[in-house]
């Protein structure tokens, strides 16, 4: 037991600084975080026509970018992120926190758009809400080189993408994690 205690704790520490926005001041950190979020759109849209439709019909989404360790039969996973209501155009800075278990090995960048059904599931994740789900995934992506194959089922979106941008992982895994807000940027 001590073992695996251990091993959360390492987790966590090791994650805590791994997905944070570039800058210096609120302004570069959420300019950085948008900038991100872009990129990540436009290879989405590349890989997914249907996915601006989907996005842009949806009451709201959000975007996270992180990073996921998975040594053997524990996963961690950090990530920043926003999300946007498309009915106000409002935007929420948010991190994400997740832990979980099964099989697997992975050292990963990643990004995930995910659409929300309603208005108060945008409400939830804006205030922050806890999640649940499950996740296979491999991939083996440096730059240009390799691919990302990747399924999820979240407690909290309706449609989501998921795909790794830079990393390797093969993996299978139930987790629970948070999404709360990045009081930070968030301040106006």
């Amino acid at each position: 037991m001590r073992t695996h205690v251990l091993l959360f704790a390492l987790g966590v520490s090791a994650l805590a600084g791994c997905a944070s926005p570039d800058g210096n001041t609120v302004a570069e950190k959420t300019a950085y975080t948008l900038s991100v979020r872009d990129e990540a759109l436009t290879q989405l849209y590349a890989r997914d026509p249907t996915a601006k439709d989907t996005i842009a019909a949806a009451p709201g989404y959000v975007f996270l970018s992180g990073f996921a360790i998975h040594p053997g039969f524990f996963t961690f996973a950090n990530a920043y992120g926003v999300v946007q209501d498309n009915a106000t155009g409002e935007l929420n800075y948010v991190r994400m926190t997740r832990f979980g278990i099964g099989p697997g090995l992975a050292v990963k960048g990643y990004y995930v758009v995910a659409t929300m059904d309603s208005a108060e599931v945008i409400a939830a994740l804006k205030e922050g809400a806890w999640h649940g789900g499950v996740l296979a995934e491999a991939s083996f992506r440096f730059g240009d080189t390799g691919g990302s194959a990747a399924a999820e089922n979240d407690s909290t979106t309706e449609g989501a993408w998921l795909w790794t941008h830079t990393g390797v992982s093969i993996e299978l895994a139930a987790g629970v994690g948070k999404i709360y807000p990045e009081d930070e940027l968030n301040c106006k």
